[in-house]
């Protein structure tokens, strides 16, 4: 009678070797989805420690922090948050790493098993039972387990190889597309605003050139407001205002451009016009040319 084959269904080096890489991969793919779900908590941290900051930056919200408790208390907790905001950048960087280094060391368990179980013995991570791998728990020579990685075919190690490198690309570029992404649509929201003040200061002119005389919105045949994703737009007797809704890169909130009409002169009368921009050095650096709207180029 043959006899029959007895099939092993116990963990074997190989078994051992996949499955605490898959383990090691669950882990990585945690991390890296709470990495990302954290970024996206800390983008709205940060937007809503910036509107908050706008808020108290002028009149009555300055009033409020200094004669109210709970305002005084709030805007403390702001400034808290935006210190600890940079540690959480680095945090969540770190973080991303480890998750793309576990995922890395997964691939590799899975595409090579028996050599991945070889390496978690020498750190001694594993320990071989009798029977299995080296006779009575011999130790293992970690100089052998490199030979032994190096003597194996290249065309096992592209793979995973190809995957680690396919991944480190891919979170670089998202990251670069989502900074390019934001960048163009602060560049837009920007490019549009500038378009509308240059719009009221030809009208201003044209208006002013006929009537010698300063023109309102319904003169000037233009929108008294108007709102965008990104700036609330207003066109008063005197005045086109732009107050920003949203962060615009490192410009916060609530900050203001405006072009003041205005006459001088009593026989020879003449318009004057006053291009105003934010204080904050990070949004003049957004709008570097928002005082020469509309002057002729020398």
């Amino acid at each position: 009678m043959s006899e029959k084959k007895e099939i092993n269904y116990g963990l074997t080096a190989v078994r051992t070797g996949r499955l605490v890489a898959a383990v090691i991969a669950f882990a990585g793919m945690l991390m890296l989805f709470i990495q990302r779900v954290l970024a996206a908590v800390l983008v709205m941290a940060n937007d809503a420690v910036t509107l908050g900051l706008a808020r108290y930056n002028n009149f009555t919200g300055r009033f409020a922090s200094n004669n109210f408790a709970e305002d005084k208390q709030l805007l403390g907790l702001l400034k808290e948050v935006q210190d600890i905001l940079p540690a959480a950048d680095t945090a969540l960087a770190i973080l991303l790493a480890l998750s793309i280094a576990l995922l890395a060391i997964a691939l590799i368990g899975l595409a090579l098993p028996r050599q991945f179980v070889h390496i978690l013995v020498a750190l001694k991570l594993l320990k071989w039972e009798n029977g299995e791998g080296d006779d009575e728990g011999e130790r293992v020579n970690p100089r052998q387990v490199l030979e032994t990685i190096g003597n194996v075919p290249l065309k096992k190690l592209a793979f995973p190889v190809a995957i680690i490198i396919t991944l480190i690309i891919l979170c670089l570029g998202i990251s670069t597309c989502h900074q390019r992404v934001i960048s163009n649509s602060v560049e837009g929201n920007l490019e549009d605003m500038q378009l509308k003040a240059l719009a009221y200061i030809d009208a201003q002119k044209a208006y002013f050139g006929k009537n010698k005389t300063i023109g309102g919105p319904a003169a000037l045949k233009m929108t008294d407001s108007l709102s965008t994703d990104a700036f609330d737009m207003k066109v008063t007797a005197t005045r086109f205002s732009a107050v920003s809704k949203i962060p615009l890169g490192e410009c916060p909130a609530g900050s203001r451009w405006q072009v003041a009409a205005s006459t001088k002169g009593v026989f020879n009368v003449e318009l004057s016009l006053y291009r105003g921009v934010p204080k904050d050095t990070n949004c003049v650096k957004l709008t570097p040319d928002f005082k020469n709207l509309g002057r002729k180029s020398r």
